[in-house]
């Protein structure tokens, strides 16, 4: 924020002075704002109450457009635990709604009342604002719109911010998969998610990490903050319900920009580390998930299987050998697939050649794979040579992660329990490990109320350990309350 409210130059003569005075000397928060305040000229005593304010403010907004001044009105108000307002700097920049132009480009407002409204003159059109650019200051953002996934699908089209058409086809996302899971009308939303997906895909830029992130769903743990009560197996099926009708949808055009980055990056011996050799890897990973989704019938699971098969053989580095991996170990049905997940989950064993941090993302991949017995096959790597208690990251590796699947939160309960014993072994070797554990099994209250009920009772286990750590117990006990 301090960036944000002095510009580029201000903040490196702020930094400047900082180290001038205190290079070499403990420090404060207000040592640094000073030295902010002091070498730009500034008073930064409001902007000080950040510090001293518990929680995230929320900013609310609200538009008008008056035709005949040709005037654009931006009421700003926010709400904090600071009993004073707070010195909030929003970035915002204006579109025209009939073009998708940016008729203002970013400014910064100083929101420093509980409410203000700021005023854009000259402006022929009505006009979208662009609020928060650049995730200008930690807040949450609240709009008054009607019609939001309209707003967000513009935005999603025309925003020259990467940050809000990033935000915005998140929302879209996250609406359409709250929709698929709760089995309402989703025909106007996914009409939304389809243009932004293929404006993402057809999009003309060298920065291919942007394009990644613009055609990536949100995660499920980012979904879960959203409800008041998870059901984690209608979310995770609703999510990949949704990956999956844009898969079906833009095939085609998946597949063509997915050969033609294959042809652009070549063989792949000689790994770059430059900023667009990364984002060409990270997008054509993400279009590989894609097109992996695509795998209802026998031909299709071949297809899928054949796909990431080839990308991991002909892969050097491990960012794409191992993207092929994950999307490999979640094939199963006829023989020729397994066969090719089998093989893959082989070579990359053999290629670590115990090396402690690949073992580790090998036993992950397996953890965390999306097939009906997964838990059967964690079992499995329990007894593996190579898995040991006394290697925390390697009990992390594997436990944790299957922590984070959907099988731990299979309907029998079956996950839980497995999870729990594995605990209170871990517990007699590294407590501090349990602990960290435990914790995935008292946020109970979360879940309905049978699912909930059964985590409860696995922790409840916990506590009747006899013995147990104190650490384990601290954990288990607040999970209880």
């Amino acid at each position: 924020m301090y960036r944000t409210l002095l510009g580029n130059d201000g903040f490196r003569k702020g930094m400047d002075l900082y180290f001038e005075r205190h290079d070499g000397s403990a420090v404060t928060c207000d040592d640094f704002l000073s030295a902010m305040g002091d070498a730009n000229g500034v008073d930064l005593s409001q902007f000080a109450r950040w510090y001293s304010t518990n929680g995230t403010p929320t900013v609310k907004y609200d538009t008008k457009y008056d035709a005949e001044k040709k005037t654009f009105y931006l009421t700003l108000s926010q709400e904090s635990n600071s009993e004073e307002p707070l010195h909030i700097p929003v970035a915002v920049g204006l579109l025209d709604k009939s073009s998708g132009e940016e008729v203002v480009a970013t400014k910064v407002l100083d929101l420093k009342e509980k409410e203000q409204t700021f005023e854009f003159d000259g402006l022929d059109n009505d006009v979208l604002p662009s609020v928060l650019r650049g995730f200008s200051a930690p807040v949450k953002l609240v709009g008054s719109s009607e019609d939001e996934e309209k707003d967000w699908a513009f935005l999603a089209a025309n925003d020259s911010d990467g940050f809000n058409r990033w935000e915005a086809g998140q929302k879209l996302y996250t609406n359409l998969i709250f929709q698929t899971m709760r089995g309402e009308d989703t025909g106007k939303t996914l009409d939304y998610v389809f243009d932004a997906f293929q404006r993402a895909l057809s999009m003309e830029s060298s920065d291919y990490s942007i394009q990644a992130y613009a055609m990536s769903v949100p995660s499920e743990s980012t979904l879960a903050e959203e409800l008041e009560v998870v059901d984690p197996i209608a979310l995770h099926k609703a999510r990949g319900d949704v990956r999956k009708a844009i898969a079906r949808k833009f095939y085609s055009e998946i597949k063509a920009k997915y050969d033609e980055l294959t042809e652009a990056m070549g063989s792949g011996e000689d790994i770059k580390l430059d900023a667009t050799s990364i984002g060409q890897r990270r997008l054509r990973n993400a279009l590989l998930g894609y097109l992996c989704t695509v795998k209802d019938t026998p031909e299709e699971r071949d297809v899928a299987s054949e796909l990431a098969m080839k990308q991991f053989e002909s892969s050097f580095g491990m960012t794409d050998k191992y993207s092929a991996l994950s999307n490999l170990v979640s094939m199963h049905g006829e023989e020729v697939v397994t066969q090719r997940r089998d093989t893959a989950v082989k070579k990359f064993y053999d290629d670590a050649q115990g090396d402690a941090l690949v073992l580790n993302k090998w036993f992950t991949a397996q953890a965390v794979a999306d097939t009906p017995d997964v838990l059967d096959r964690v079992k499995v790597l329990v007894d593996h040579p190579d898995f040991t208690l006394t290697n925390p990251n390697r009990f992390r590796s594997l436990i944790g992660a299957f922590s984070m699947n959907t099988a731990f939160h299979s309907e029998n309960g079956e996950g839980y329990e497995f999870f729990r014993s594995m605990v209170s072994e871990i517990d007699k070797l590294n407590p501090q490990i349990s602990a960290r554990m435990g914790g995935a099994l008292i946020n109970w209250k979360r879940y309905s109320e049978e699912r909930g009920s059964k985590m409860k009772a696995e922790l409840q286990k916990l506590a009747d350990m006899k013995p147990i750590s104190n650490d384990l117990f601290e954990v288990v006990s607040r999970g209880l309350k």
